[in-house]
């Protein structure tokens, strides 16, 4: 099985005809791992892509962005700024990223606590979702997910493949907090990956190890960052089901700086199951 690895840049409101090149890799400051599927965007401008799955990246910079920045960023790691004005785009650079400390919530679980389901859970019959080659890397999609207990820890999160072409594919889950009607920064104090084969069914993730904590309102995000398999004549396919439910969902494309919020008659079949009572 060959591994296909497609890199998307999306640039919006840029006339530049020429643009150079930004060649290099994304590591932990302290470890130098190399840190996969990292965001690499110009502040301000919806011109971006992510790193590759050994944190190595290249991305055109038109020649307009001189007075421009580009912000690294990787969750559970400190944002790096760079000015495009300093960078010698004939130098292959590393990039080191500061890990955070943070400090974690502290929820008390019972052995026997009861859980319950807050999300949407019936599957209806439309779909949304990556589409083809075009819209591989990058693509968010994600739906409100409200009512929770303050605090309360989440045990799974699911979301239902309604279509996948792929051998297999990864996606990154992020949970965002959400106030005053917008989605804000990410609760996650480490990435979320998970790889599948699986076609026409529900993926639960187990989220026991990453001590995610929610209150009230949260966003649920999925992410495509690879894929791998033999590409069909007019690409690969990804989908995700529409639940029967109406309610809000998340787009967001490659590089914007930010999603946009709607809300739908049907909203995508995603859930999270949380332990009762915090």
């Amino acid at each position: 099985m060959r591994a296909l690895f497609f890199f998307f840049v999306i640039i919006v409101g840029c006339s530049s005809v020429s643009a150079q090149t930004l060649i290099g890799k994304i590591v932990d400051q302290l470890t130098g791992e190399p840190l996969d599927y990292a965001n690499i965007k110009v502040i301000g401008k919806d011109i971006g892509s992510i790193s590759y799955s050994n944190g190595e990246f290249d991305i055109q910079l038109p020649s307009s962005l001189t007075a421009d920045s580009l912000r690294i960023s990787y969750i559970g790691y400190h944002d790096r700024t760079m000015s495009i004005a300093d960078l010698d785009l004939d130098t292959r650079y590393t990039i080191k990223l500061e890990p955070l400390v943070q400090q974690l919530s502290e929820v008390e679980i019972s052995v026997k606590q009861e859980t319950e389901k807050l999300g949407n859970m019936k599957v209806g019959r439309t779909y949304s979702g990556w589409g083809d080659l075009e819209s591989l890397r990058g693509r968010i999609i994600g739906t409100l997910i409200d009512e929770a207990v303050c605090p309360v820890k989440a045990k799974s999160f699911a979301f239902r493949i309604n279509h996948n072409e792929w051998d297999s594919v990864r996606l990154r889950l992020n949970f965002l907090e959400f106030k005053d009607g917008h989605p804000g920064s990410s609760i996650l104090s480490r990435n979320i990956f998970i790889t599948t084969s699986l076609r026409h069914t529900w993926v639960t993730v187990n989220l026991a190890d990453y001590d995610v904590i929610v209150c009230n309102k949260t966003m649920a995000t999925v992410e495509w960052v690879d894929a791998w398999g033999k590409t069909g004549q007019s690409g690969n396919r990804l989908t995700i089901s529409n639940s029967k439910n109406s309610g809000y969902t998340f787009r967001q494309e490659p590089g914007q700086q930010s999603g946009k919020l709607t809300f739908d008659d049907f909203a995508p079949a995603m859930y999270l199951e949380v332990f009762k009572g915090g």
